[in-house]
C-alpha cells in the first residue's frame, strides 16, 4: 500500500509539472510564443515600447498621440484624438505569426525617414496621402502592413517612429478628458456606441461585407480598416468638427459622395489604404463644422447609402 501511495504522489507531481510547463513560453523566430501556439502579447508590447490593448475581434493595439504638434485645420485647432497619431493593430494568423496593419501622421520631413525605416525592417507601405484639406503644418498619413513575427514587426515599427517627433514614452491617462457633446443623442442618430478618444467622440461602424486579406488568408476584423470611422471634436456650445473616413466598396462610392455633398459636407480625398483586400475598399475623407446633432444626421445619410442594397 505504501508503494502505491508513493506512486500516486509521483504521478501527481508529474501532472503538476506538466501543467506548469503548459504556461511557459518558447521562442520561435524571435517571437515569444505561448506553448500552445498563442502570441505573448506582453513581449510584443515590450518590443513596440508600450503595452498593447486587447480589443474586439482579438485585435491587439498600440497608439501614440501626436501631442508634439499644434495642428490647425480650417480654423480649428485639432485635438490629437482626431486621428493625429501613430497606431498599430495586430491579429494572430498562425502560431507565432500575426498580421499588423497601421498608420502614422507625419510631417513632410518625417515621411522619407519613416518610409526607409519601415521598408528596411520588412514592413510594407500601402498608402501615403492626406486626410485634411487646409492644415498647418502640412501633414501626411502613411499606412503600413506586415505579416510574420510580431516581435520583429513591433521592433521595426518602434525604430521607424523614433524618426518622428512623436513622444513615444507618453503615459496612458487613467481617464479620458470629458466630451462636451450630447453623446447619447449622437449615438442614437449614428446607430452605434461612441468611444471617447482624448475628448473626441469616435465611431467604428463595421462594413457589411466580409473583407479578406488575400496574403494573410483571414477575414479582417472590423478594427483593421474594415469599418467606417466617424469623429466628432467638440467646439463648444453644442458645436463640433467632424472628420474621418467612409469605408466603401466600388459601387457605394458615388452614392455616398452624393449624399454627403447634399448635406454640405466637404469631400477631401478618395483613396485606398490597403493592397491585398478583397473586395477592394475605398476610403472617403470628409470635413464639416456645425451643430453636432445636425452633423450626425448628415453623416447618417452617408451611412444609409453604405448599407443600402446594390443591384
Amino acid at each position: 500500500m505504501a508503494y502505491f501511495a508513493l506512486w500516486r504522489h509521483r504521478v501527481a507531481r508529474l501532472a503538476a509539472g506538466a501543467a506548469a510547463l503548459a504556461t511557459t513560453f518558447v521562442m520561435t523566430g524571435g517571437a515569444a510564443v505561448v506553448k500552445g501556439g498563442g502570441v505573448d502579447w506582453n513581449a510584443v508590447g515590450r518590443a513596440i515600447g508600450r503595452p498593447l490593448e486587447t480589443e474586439a475581434g482579438d485585435v491587439h493595439t498600440a497608439e501614440w498621440l501626436r501631442t508634439d504638434l499644434h495642428v490647425v485645420n480650417a480654423g480649428v485647432t485639432e485635438n490629437p484624438g482626431m486621428e493625429l497619431n501613430a497606431e498599430a493593430s495586430f491579429h494572430q494568423t498562425a502560431p507565432g505569426r500575426t498580421l499588423m496593419i497601421g498608420e502614422v501622421t507625419l510631417t513632410g520631413e518625417e515621411v522619407p525617414k519613416v518610409a526607409d525605416a519601415l521598408q528596411h525592417g520588412g514592413v510594407q507601405i500601402t498608402a501615403l496621402h492626406k486626410h485634411l484639406q487646409d492644415e498647418t503644418p502640412r501633414l501626411w498619413w502613411m499606412h503600413y502592413w506586415a505579416l510574420g513575427d510580431p516581435v520583429q514587426i513591433a521592433r521595426t515599427l518602434h525604430t521607424a517612429l523614433t524618426e518622428t517627433g512623436i513622444p513615444l514614452t507618453q503615459k496612458e491617462e487613467g481617464k479620458e478628458p470629458p466630451v462636451d457633446l450630447d453623446a447619447a443623442a449622437i449615438d442614437r442618430i449614428i446607430g452605434a456606441k461612441s468611444e471617447n478618444e482624448n475628448g473626441v467622440l469616435q465611431y467604428h461602424v463595421p462594413v457589411v461585407q466580409k473583407i479578406t486579406d488575400t496574403r494573410a488568408h483571414i477575414t479582417l476584423p472590423y478594427l483593421m480598416e474594415a469599418s467606417t470611422l466617424l469623429m466628432f471634436q467638440p467646439l463648444g456650445g453644442g458645436r463640433a468638427a467632424v472628420n474621418g473616413d467612409f469605408t466603401m466598396t466600388a459601387g457605394q462610392v458615388n452614392p455616398v459622395i452624393k449624399a454627403l455633398r447634399a448635406h454640405g459636407m466637404t469631400i477631401i480625398e478618395l483613396h485606398n489604404h490597403l493592397l491585398y483586400e478583397q473586395p477592394r475598399l475605398f476610403y472617403l475623407h470628409f470635413w464639416k463644422t456645425g451643430d453636432a446633432t445636425a452633423l450626425a444626421r448628415d453623416l447618417r445619410a452617408g451611412l444609409d447609402q453604405v448599407h443600402a442594397p446594390r443591384h
